[in-house]
Formats: structure tokens, C-alpha cells, sequence
């Protein structure tokens, strides 16, 4: 999936991210964001971040509300 951050720590930040359930990150088993360069990411973090879906899959959409995740999805 593609994600941007609108946080101004951030400085308009663009990137890329994917969920995952592995245990050895998620020891709940619930779907986490993994952002490429910057690691795993919770929820409120997420949130403080101002991060926004620029672009993803059905299931990617899924993962996100089965993980808690309210990031808003903005499309391209």
C-alpha cells in the first residue's frame, strides 16, 4: 500500500507500507502496519502521524480495520 503523512514533523512524507500478522511482531496475532524504512507502527502512532492511504488493495482496507487501524483511505 502506499501512505503519505500530512504531520509537519513528517515534512509531507510519502512512502510505502504493508500489514502483517507474524507473531514475533505482533504477538496478539492482529494485523500490524509495517512502514518500509521506518518499522512496525501502532495505532496511535499512526494517528499522531497523520497518516493517510493513497493507495491499496481490498484487503489491505481489511487488515487495517481488523488491526484498528482509522487511517483514512484518500485513493489517488
Amino acid at each position: 500500500m502506499k501512505l503519505r503523512s500530512k504531520a509537519p514533523i513528517l515534512r509531507a512524507w510519502e512512502g510505502e507500507g504493508h500489514m502483517t500478522t507474524d507473531a514475533a511482531l505482533s504477538p496478539e496475532g492482529k494485523p500490524l502496519l509495517i512502514v518500509q524504512g521506518k518499522g512496525p507502527v501502532e495505532r496511535a502512532e499512526a494517528y499522531v502521524l497523520g497518516y493517510e492511504i493513497t493507495e491499496a488493495t481490498d484487503e489491505e482496507l481489511e487488515q487495517l480495520r481488523e488491526g484498528g487501524y482509522a487511517i483514512p483511505y484518500m485513493g489517488t
